[in-house]
């Protein structure tokens, strides 16, 4: 989509909206004689004048993160023996603060190019406790009967999401209405999930005592690579543009995955004399070809202000997602005898799956050009 064509096909309906008697007259012509500030305002002029060639845009996002790995803990209603259930307990993130900034050129004709930076630093908590002993909890490779000392557990889910966007434009006018614009370009990603769960309880027997075990997921891609997409507009003659952008990236670049884990537990204490045990399963980094695709649609109004200077307001929602972005590593199943009220993870089998990073949410747009 190219914002800088859709301010000036805006301005030049609203200039025809009111002043359309001034052009219906061939030979009228605005010199710098008889530019006044009214004209400037009643006739869009600023979106006329082809020395407007700069756009910077800025969208306050409320952008919302999303992956398909973030369960966290299983609630296990264990009575009555006939009959348990299972409830996998899911961390929902929730819409968070996010900015966009996007500077444009537009060359004379119908060519341009942008450059545009998208982040968001978004977390998101959640808790649940076993309400009686006909319950428990636990996570998904320790829920047998082992699991019954977990009475409580927490998650938290934290996103960072950084994309730089350089494209090159071309935009081809269909009609008077609708106007489209093709573009290619680099996208370069940053995108890191981390899924932190803690899971406590207390001990009876030989070690009694409080135990606790925290698993720590993170999952990292950097990566960059072409990015081809489309944009349309339709401008009424009310002064509303309505478009709609679309594309796709292939980024080329590096994943990586570590699990951490950080135990104690009365008998861990009494066995080694060691308060804290730290474990992980950690993965090389790893080359992998990411692809991406982004979506975009709103609608923009833009008034000329003064000698070439042009401000616009919009709406709209956009959203984004990165397949297979997020690689992770966990045990499948424990060595038997050995739950995690132990204070440490002993595996005997693994698991390495992989998620969709997505983001999506409504955002504002503030822009003014020159």
């Amino acid at each position: 989509m190219s914002r800088t064509k859709l301010s000036v096909i805006l301005s030049a309906f609203c200039l025809t909206i009111c002043a359309n008697a001034v052009y219906a007259e061939k030979d009228f012509t605005i010199t710098s004689e008889n530019r006044t500030a009214g004209d400037y305002k009643s006739m869009a002029f600023a979106n006329a004048d082809p020395a407007a060639r700069f756009e910077f845009t800025f969208y306050p996002i409320a952008l919302k993160a999303g992956a398909s790995n973030l369960n966290y803990v299983i609630y296990n209603k264990a009575l009555p023996l006939q009959s348990p259930s299972w409830t996998e307990q899911e961390l929902r993130p929730s819409y968070a603060f996010a900015f966009e900034l996007e500077g444009r050129y537009r060359f004379v004709g119908p060519n341009d190019f942008s450059l545009d930076w998208t982040h968001l630093n978004s977390s998101t908590s959640s808790n649940v406790a076993a309400p009686s002993t006909s319950y428990f909890l636990g996570p998904d490779y320790d829920i047998g009967p082992d699991a019954t000392v977990i009475r409580n557990a927490s998650g938290t889910a934290r996103f960072k999401y950084d994309i730089i966007n350089f494209n090159l434009g071309h935009t081809a006018t269909l009609s008077k209405h609708v106007h489209l614009r093709l573009f290619a370009g680099l996208s370069d990603a940053y995108l890191r999930e981390e899924v932190l769960a803690t899971y406590t309880g207390t001990n009876a027997g030989l070690f009694p005592g409080n135990f606790s075990m925290s698993q720590d997921v993170r999952a990292n891609f950097i990566g960059l690579g072409p990015r081809f997409g489309v944009d349309g507009s339709f401008d009424t003659d009310c002064g509303l543009i309505f478009y709609g952008e679309a594309a796709g990236s292939a980024l080329i670049g590096s994943s990586y995955a570590k699990t951490g884990y950080s135990g104690s537990s009365p008998q861990l204490t009494a066995t080694y004399g060691t308060v804290i045990n730290s474990q992980f399963i950690g993965d090389q980094n790893v080359s992998q070809v990411l692809p991406g695709f982004d979506t975009k649609v709103g609608v923009d109004y833009t008034h000329a202000v003064y000698r070439g200077v042009s401000a616009s307001i919009g709406v709209g929602y956009q959203a984004a997602v990165y397949i297979n972005a997020i690689n992770q590593y966990l045990p499948e199943s424990l060595v038997s005898g050995d739950p995690l009220s132990t204070g440490g993870i002993f595996v005997a089998t693994m698991s390495h799956t992989q998620s969709n990073y997505s983001v999506q949410g409504p955002f504002i747009k503030l822009s003014v050009k020159f």
